[in-house]
């Protein structure tokens, strides 16, 4: 029998300011042994009371499992609002000239295999590093020993630059690190654990988005099958993405875009073919195509 008393009041006040996330109805108060039939009894219907009162509700997916409903914060306050205050990120192929960036939103770049996708995305970090505070955050596919090269290819030898404490080894979990207001993060590339679990990708992206702090922005690398242009996650990946660019073989396109630069002018499927060199971060001979 537990010591805990097992009351309405005191369930009531535990979901309230101290459950997190999903809770099991056994784990209430802390309670965290088996209970007898009587008290199982009395926990489950005290439950189903604050279900009917607008405390908590049923997950759904497993049973015995709830969540608290949350109260309303405080109202946002548009007193001191920008009107539309852009993010100064400067990518390659000119995009920002068709784009509009907003602070706190995510620019996905889904590449095929060997389409140039990292090395857009290191030619990112190489643009913006001196004017912005830029992290970025990378499986090391091919060790450090590639990524260093792939950098001075461009002229950045990293232990001499902005970026000398600002390269992290990351596989998973992204969010967790992003962390700092007014900086760009890259993050090459979010992929699935186990290899298979590609619904996850689209939950990743946005608890990336909803961690970005005060005037920062998410560059997301993503792998994708060659013959598509959304990545291995499918339609969920497009949802938070402020610009969505496909990379296959020589060629980029807009998949899709947010806000246009230009009022009258939206980019969609807009395309550049290029070639790159064999470090894949140096594009040449960029040529604008538009498709509809």
């Amino acid at each position: 029998m537990p010591e805990i008393e097992i009351s309405k009041y005191a369930i009531r006040t535990w979901i309230q300011t101290i459950a997190t996330g999903e809770f099991h109805y056994a784990s209430v108060l802390g309670l965290n042994k088996v209970l007898d039939p009587k008290e199982n009894n009395k926990l489950r219907n005290i439950i189903h009371e604050l279900v009917k009162d607008g405390i908590c509700e049923s997950v759904g997916r497993r049973d015995g499992y709830y969540r608290a409903i949350l109260e309303l914060d405080k109202p946002i306050d548009f007193s001191e609002t920008v009107e539309k205050s852009e993010f100064p990120v400067i990518y390659p192929f000119g995009l920002r000239r068709y784009v509009f960036i907003y602070p706190n939103t995510v620019t996905i770049v889904a590449g095929a295999k060997s389409s140039g996708k990292t090395g857009w995305c290191y030619r990112v970090v190489e643009m913006n590093m001196h004017k912005m505070n830029t992290v970025l955050l990378s499986n090391m596919e091919g060790g450090k020993e590639q990524m260093y090269d792939r950098f001075k290819a461009m002229g950045v030898d990293i232990p001499n630059s902005p970026m000398k404490d600002k390269v992290y080894h990351k596989t998973e979990n992204f969010h967790d690190f992003v962390k700092e207001p007014q900086t760009l993060y890259v993050i090459d590339y979010i992929d699935c654990p186990d290899g298979e679990s590609f619904y996850l990708i689209g939950a990743a992206i946005s608890k990336v988005s909803k961690k970005l702090g005060e005037g920062s922005h998410a560059v997301i690398g993503l792998q994708k099958p060659t013959m598509r242009d959304t990545a291995f996650g499918g339609e969920q990946t497009l949802k938070d993405a402020a610009l969505y660019i496909a990379m296959n073989d020589k060629k980029l396109k807009i998949v899709d875009a947010k806000v246009p630069a230009q009022k009258h002018f939206h980019p969609k499927n807009m395309q550049w073919s290029f070639k790159y060199d064999d470090e894949g971060t140096t594009f040449t001979d960029i040529t604008q195509t538009y498709e509809l």
